[in-house]
């Protein structure tokens, strides 16, 4: 049985188990999930409809017919321009009872289908594409150690090339090149290299901005392999760090580390959150700890769950998070170190086994 198959099953296995009648999944990444294809028809209505009972539709527009050729599993239907898409969609959809709609679907499409069957009720699809999506199948959880596995091997690289002299955006390009060599082509996001006072921003846009020795520099990257993630953070010091420098990184290091120790099915998110903020807090820098702990990642590179405060979801075997702490010193510097970790049955494993430890890069560059 392939993998898609036995997600739309599970899929049917939580809409009886919820009293829903059929799921409407919309989005790219959704669509993926449960056909192993990727399309993205812009503004072109796109939809597979899982019923409680019975095989699922995939709907597209006839210009996609040879992308959804091969997914034979699902009843496959083709609408062309000047044919009402969501008439289509809503014939195939129960004549009454619930159904639960892709939460990222434009809520244009959801009014206008709406309008055209007003005798079903609608709700979001968190209670089943969520549930399904939040925890990771075995096929997902090889994929996105292999997709670390090369976020690993990049840093590396990327470690090597960083030296005085070098702006931000050749070391973003650096990255970039690095991922194409490997055959990855798309990224988890646009690379974060931040230096000096830059780096005490957590999301920088790289610039011009030249490094010199001395300064911190916070790189972060991902990209996709195989339509999964890969989302690594390092924070490196060219040349001597100072005292107050090594202090913030230890500080970083130990809430990073307390963090992924205490994951493990039962805790609620926020209590990981509060691991990590609480050793930050102690050490004085609380108030530069200025986002969440973590995030989910797989097919897209922040889903849920989220480790943050506040968040009482409760962790479960095969949640994919991130674990992010960070303290940023405006005007000064920022610290932040992160690896994806995966849930396992009494705890978390680390699928990032790059060194976390603080790097000091020798330099011969003695430009301040």
């Amino acid at each position: 049985m392939k993998v898609q198959e036995q997600r739309f099953m599970k899929a049917q296995g939580l809409l009886a188990a919820r009293q829903l009648d059929a799921v409407v999944v919309t989005s790219p990444p959704n669509f993926f999930y449960f056909s192993g294809i990727w399309l993205d028809s812009n503004e072109r209505l796109q939809a597979i409809v899982i019923p409680k009972t019975g095989t699922p539709k995939i709907i597209v527009h006839e210009m996609f017919r040879e992308e959804v050729s091969g997914v034979k599993e699902f009843e496959q239907l083709f609408w062309s321009d000047g044919i009402p898409p969501i008439e289509l969609l809503a014939k195939v959809l129960p004549a009454a009872g619930t159904v639960s709609v892709d939460n990222q679907w434009p809520s244009g499409n959801l009014i206008s289908l709406m309008e055209v069957n007003k005798q079903l009720s609608y709700v979001h699809s968190t209670p089943i594409l969520g549930a399904l999506r939040l925890i990771k199948d075995d096929a997902e959880i090889k994929l996105l150690e292999e997709s670390a596995n090369y976020a690993d091997q990049i840093m590396d690289r990327v470690i090597e090339f960083v030296k005085p002299g070098v702006t931000e955006l050749e070391v973003a390009e650096e990255i970039k090149k690095l991922f194409r060599k490997e055959g990855i082509n798309q990224l988890s996001f646009e690379p974060i290299v931040a230096t000096g006072s830059n780096a005490a921003m957590p999301h920088h846009v790289p610039d011009d901005t030249v490094l010199r020795e001395g300064d911190t520099v916070v790189i972060d990257m991902g990209g996709i392999k195989d339509y999964y993630c890969s989302d690594i953070t390092r924070t490196i010091v060219l040349g001597e760090a100072t005292p107050e420098i090594e202090k913030v990184y230890q500080v970083v290091q130990r809430a990073q580390e307390a963090a992924v120790k205490a994951i493990k099915p039962g805790l609620a998110m926020q209590d990981i959150d509060q691991v990590a903020r609480g050793i930050i807090t102690e050490a004085g820098y609380g108030e530069y700890f200025t986002h969440r702990t973590g995030h989910g990642l797989g097919i897209e590179v922040h889903e849920e769950p989220y480790l943050s405060p506040g968040n009482r979801q409760i962790l479960k075997e095969g949640m994919v998070v991130s674990v992010e702490p960070g303290i940023y010193l405006p005007g000064k510097f920022g610290v932040r170190i992160e690896d994806i970790v995966v849930v396992t049955a009494d705890g978390a494993e680390r699928m990032n086994h790059y060194p976390r430890h603080l790097i000091c890069k020798e330099t011969t560059d003695a430009r301040k």
